[in-house]
């Protein structure tokens, strides 16, 4: 398998976030967002501050930093978060992964583990409005999009890409993970398992080993512009990137570009066809541009978007996400506990 997608490690940093405070006087009864992900997500620390700008109380549960909890299954959105009451207005899962728990290979630590992933896969029992919404596996992404009639890579999902190779039109193939293109050993480190351009001749003569995990081989689309579309409940932020390779962003960033565009009718409207089709309330989207027309790679509901905001020169996703929960917030009886002045101006420019 590691000659098939390239590979590289790096370690995740926690960032200090006043989320992770307590809560002031009187802010959890007033409602306040809640995030599930870990101290590691620097995409929930920034929407975090631009709460807190706006007057939105905001907490976390950090998988990576497990405390207490409870709730009154009778009392909808009550919660206690290691031991302070909090009234959830709007929860948010992102990255609250199994690996990133620090618990003992124990049958205690393995039910730990499992109940804590539970309670968060039902999140919608925490809070008025659960987000990003239903997450799609990409076999059933590619599927349903083609079903509806949204042009999809030829795609084989399979143990043996050499076999597969003779399967896939094009002369170039892409061998990539079925799911994360991550995998963590160890709490906080990380392997990289990045899309690998392949020729056809080159994959077709490659033998794979017994134990390679079920791997996903499509063809190389030719395409004019790759887009990365951020969805935010009806909204449409999108960025042209240019790259050399699938994995650049991970291996070479310097040689990626990223910049804010008017992404093309068809493009916003194969976006917007899929996020209502999946009710998606946020999700990042990748399209290809080809002369035929639009080609749907993948949506990523946990997709990362501050590293394209900085490459870019744009803070557009961060604020419009801030301002959408906000909203949430509000319409499920949250309160604004301080709005300074002249904040709002330049969070809505």
């Amino acid at each position: 398998m590691t000659s098939l997608l390239d590979r590289c490690t790096f370690t995740l940093t926690a960032d200090d976030d006043r989320s992770r405070r307590p809560l002031l006087a009187g802010s959890a009864a007033g409602g306040c967002v809640v995030f599930c992900s870990r101290r590691a997500d620097h995409e929930v620390s920034e929407v975090a501050r631009l709460l807190g700008l706006l007057g939105v109380p905001s907490c976390r549960i950090d998988a990576d930093a497990l405390g207490s909890i409870e709730l009154d299954l009778s009392d909808p959105g009550a919660l206690r978060i290691d031991g302070r009451d909090v009234r959830a207005t709007v929860c948010w899962t992102r990255r609250f992964w199994r690996s990133a728990m620090t618990v003992p290979p124990t049958a205690t630590g393995v039910l730990r583990a499992d109940s804590w992933l539970a309670l968060v896969r039902q999140a919608a029992v925490l809070a008025a409005t659960a987000w990003p919404g239903p997450r799609l596996g990409l076999m059933e992404q590619l599927r349903d999009a083609a079903r509806a009639g949204v042009r999809v890579p030829a795609t084989l999902v399979t143990t043996d890409p050499a076999a597969a190779a003779a399967r896939i039109p094009g002369d170039e193939l892409v061998v990539k993970a079925l799911d994360r293109h991550v995998v963590e050993r160890v709490p906080g480190t990380l392997d990289g398992v990045f899309p690998r351009v392949w020729t056809r001749a080159g994959l077709a003569t490659h033998r794979a080993p017994p134990e390679t995990p079920p791997l996903v081989v499509q063809e190389y689309v030719r395409h004019e512009a790759e887009y990365r579309v951020y969805f935010v409940r009806g909204r449409q932020i999108a960025l042209q990137v240019g790259k050399p390779a699938p994995d650049a962003i991970w291996r070479d960033r310097e040689s990626v570009t990223v910049r804010e565009a008017d992404h093309p009718l068809e493009v916003a409207a194969l976006v917007s066809c899929l996020a209502a089709r999946w009710r998606l309330d946020y999700g990042a989207f990748d399209v290809l541009l080809t002369a035929g027309g639009p080609v749907f790679l993948e949506v990523n509901a946990d997709g990362d978007w501050r590293w394209y905001e900085t490459r870019a020169g744009v803070r557009a996703i961060s604020r419009t996400i801030a301002l959408t929960l906000r909203d949430l917030h509000l319409s499920a009886g949250g309160r604004i506990d301080r709005a300074p002045g002249g904040t709002l101006p330049l969070m809505t420019g």
